[in-house]
């Protein structure tokens, strides 16, 4: 049965990565059990076919799924298209003068058709500085630019493109402009009406852990919540997810067991035996909490999890729980086939493993279950946090050793007593102990405890293998110098791997060049909102694979946020000796060294190890006189060194400082890679300028299908005219380069089917 169970699952997995088809493995299959039935002989060989049958099974119901949804998604060739749709509103969210909205597509699939649309099915929506006030439920006949889900590449786990595909998200956009087809729209929903009823009524204060514990209104936090919570490793506690499922379902067996023991049935004996009604108070109060908490695919998740381990539990089948959990990996599985790219599916099933593994069948004193079972998590999730680009600190764990209690103990339960029962002072007492939360956070957060960003797969299977070792008893004398060792590595500098990177930051910019001993960072890539910006969310989780933990030099060219947006992110994230700027900058954190004018450095060659070398090519005062004043032209020009190959990035500079640069450098404008200036505008690279630097290729950064229209095709005419090759991040991904001189981009190599081309 474990073998059944586990082809099916590799099979529902490796079913979303198939880019061919499946029917030529039915059709043998076929064959061959049609010869078995013809030819007795073969028929106690027939165990191989089976297994071939459970994995194409799985197979081919995920990659049936899967085609299902790419069919219902706006492809890339129909990026930036304009559609007049009808909309139903299914969430409202404002932030500030945005609107951020999930819509169902009422539209009939003949008039999408008609506009040369797929048929989409669900849309996320921006709509910006309207004045009308939104809620689900709502109809409007808008108009809407439809962009195609893309994401960006850069080696990073999170996979945007599968994150919307498992959502059931079809494409992105904006609304330009709308008209509400109903002044009696529809009233939203029974849940919409309660969260509205409950804002209106419940202490602001307050309000944060009710809406977003209870409804799971994730907006409810402020971006300084998010930023603390993600620092100390409690971020999990604040998205509903399978930990708050599995309080509710301890909730709900608490319930099930104060009604068993009343005298209601046969002689006043009790209903304790009786399992059916046990069954549905768990299912009923859990699946209660998944409505009300807006049922999102982790929730969905977590909750069918759990639905068939208690399921298990009731039934007359004794199944071992290692069987009990395979069989809801592949329930999840087949109910969203593309769960498994989401960070929650990995740890919540290696959570639940991790305690059944270890406590099955173990006694533990109350002192040991205070502590044993945080370590036991902290240690069996440690591979996966770290593949995820969260780094693991010491402090995470004590953070969650205080955290969790607190929440599951005296936050959840009054946030739920507050939403269903609310009476004055209880919303008054949950902002007391909400307060104490992000206070004892706060403090928390302040402990310098070494942190690990990165660590190599055959040292973090040391820490399975020592958390085995330690459930099948061990000594202990042998175990924590074990331990202590391993400890040893959270306070050891890792030695950066050599790269040089032109990540896909989308219509931004920025480069790193890394060395064993130093690295430098040039711009830090675009801000899109409070809530996201390419720093935090790309650049250092970037560096920090390279084994960076802090930046020797950092440039930002000048203040366009396209440039400079993630410059406050990555120096709070991991600071810099250096910060040289090209204009200045505002809203730097107060642990950033004094901004240095670049243009006031010379333009000697700066050392930052035997391999790395930079140096500013300035213009002097005459020379400036003579150029436009803007922004874009105060971009520091950098000629950078690594590894005895020259590379020339300019900013967002213009002709005339290139001509300026020209006449300045001449012939020591040189580079094996040129970074096009300004994305690659028309307003940049001369063909003067490009037959200076003479570069071996150019690269360019610019946003898939942007609205510049970067590239310009005159520039790319004039890089044909000069046989010079080129790639572009919105095309190849991340672009990187050896240390040899062989480049590459990212989305060169294999890709998934649901990544667009």
């Amino acid at each position: 049965m474990y073998l059944y169970l586990l082809l099916v699952t590799i099979g529902l997995l490796s079913g979303t990565l198939l880019t061919w088809p499946l029917w030529p493995l039915w059709v043998g299959l076929a064959v061959s059990l049609l010869a078995l039935w013809r030819c007795p002989f073969w028929r106690t060989r027939s165990q191989p076919l089976l297994w071939l049958l459970c994995w194409l099974a799985g197979a081919s119901w995920s990659s049936l799924w899967l085609e299902e949804r790419l069919a219902q998604r706006l492809p890339a060739a129909q990026d930036r298209s304009l559609a007049s749709l009808q909309l139903e509103l299914l969430s409202a969210e404002q932030r500030g003068q945005v609107w951020r909205l999930q819509a169902r597509v009422l539209t009939p699939a003949a008039t999408l058709q008609q506009q040369g649309l797929p048929p989409l099915q669900q849309l996320q929506l921006n709509w910006y500085r309207t004045p009308h006030t939104l809620q689900a439920g709502q109809r409007w006949q808008a108009d809407v630019l439809l962009r195609s889900p893309r994401n960006f590449l850069n080696n990073l786990p999170f996979d945007y493109e599968a994150f919307l595909l498992s959502r059931g998200v079809d494409a992105s956009g904006y609304i330009r402009a709308a008209q509400l087809l109903d002044q009696d729209a529809r009233p939203p929903g029974m849940r919409q009406r309660w969260l509205s009823w409950q804002q209106q009524h419940v202490d602001a204060d307050a309000w944060p852990w009710v809406a977003g514990l209870v409804f799971g209104e994730q907006a409810a936090f402020s971006a300084g919540q998010w930023q603390l919570a993600q620092r100390t490793g409690t971020l999990h506690l604040l998205v509903v997810s399978g930990l708050h499922v599995g309080l509710m379902v301890l909730l709900a067996l608490g319930v099930w067991w104060l009604l068993a023991r009343l005298p209601l049935l046969k002689n006043g004996q009790g209903i304790y035996a009786v399992t059916l009604p046990g069954l549905l108070v768990v299912v009923g109060i859990s699946a209660a909490y998944v409505w009300l908490a807006g049922a999102g695919i982790a929730l969905q998740r977590a909750w069918v999890m759990l639905l068939v381990l208690v399921c298990l539990q009731y039934s007359r089948w004794r199944l071992r729980w290692p069987l009990a959990l395979l069989l809801a990996v592949v329930v999840v599985l087949m109910v969203n086939p593309l769960i498994w790219t989401r960070p929650g599916f990995g740890l919540s099933f290696a959570a639940v493993l991790a305690l059944l593994a270890f406590f099955q069948g173990r006694r533990s004193n109350r002192l040991e279950a205070l502590w044993l079972p945080q370590l036991v998590v902290f240690v069996a999730l440690l591979p996966l946090l770290l593949w995820w680009g969260q780094p693991v600190s010491l402090l995470q764990c004590l953070a969650n050793l205080v955290a969790i209690p607190l929440l599951s103990l005296l936050l959840l339960p009054l946030a739920l007593a507050t939403a269903l029962l609310p009476f004055a002072g209880l919303d008054a007492l949950l902002a007391v102990v909400g307060g104490w939360f992000w206070e004892l956070l706060h403090w928390l957060s302040n402990i310098p405890l070494p942190y690990l960003p990165w660590m190599p797969l055959p040292l973090l299977l040391l820490w399975v293998v020592w958390l085995l070792l330690v459930r099948r008893g061990v000594s202990a004398m042998a175990l924590w110098p074990a331990l202590a060792l391993l400890l040893l590595w959270f306070v050891r500098a890792p030695v950066p791997q050599p790269g040089v990177m032109l990540m896909d930051v989308g219509q931004g910019q920025s480069m790193a060049f890394i060395s064993p001993q130093a690295t430098l960072l040039y711009d830090s890539g675009p801000r899109f909102s409070e809530h996201f910006d390419t720093g935090v969310a790309i650049v250092v989780p970037v560096l920090q694979r390279h084994g960076v933990r802090t930046v020797t030099d950092m440039i930002v060219s000048h203040a366009d946020l396209d440039h400079a947006g993630g410059t406050a992110a990555i120096l709070q994230e991991l600071g810099a000796q250096r910060l040289w700027v090209g204009e200045p900058l505002s809203d730097l954190p107060a642990s950033a060294p004094p901004p240095q004018d670049c243009h006031q450095s010379g333009d000697e060659w700066k050392v930052l190890s035997e391999v790395l070398l930079y140096r500013f090519l300035i213009l002097p005062p005459d020379a400036r006189a003579q150029v436009r004043d803007s922004g874009n032209n105060r971009s520091c020009v950098v000629q950078v060194q690594w590894y005895d190959q020259r590379f020339l990035l300019t900013g967002d500079i213009s002709v005339d400082v290139e001509q300026q640069l020209v006449r300045r450098y001449g012939d020591e404008l040189k580079s094996e890679v040129l970074v096009l200036g300004h994305h690659g505008s028309q307003t940049s690279s001369a063909l003067v300028f490009l037959q200076t630097v003479a570069p071996a290729e150019v690269w360019i950064s610019a946003g898939f299908n942007n609205r510049f229209g970067h590239p310009a095709p005159v520039v790319l005419e004039r890089l044909a005219q000069l046989q010079i090759p080129w790639r572009n991040t919105a095309a190849a991904g991340a672009l990187t380069r050896t240390t040899t001189g062989n480049s590459s981009g990212l989305r060169e190599s294999w890709q998934p089917p649901w990544r667009q081309p």
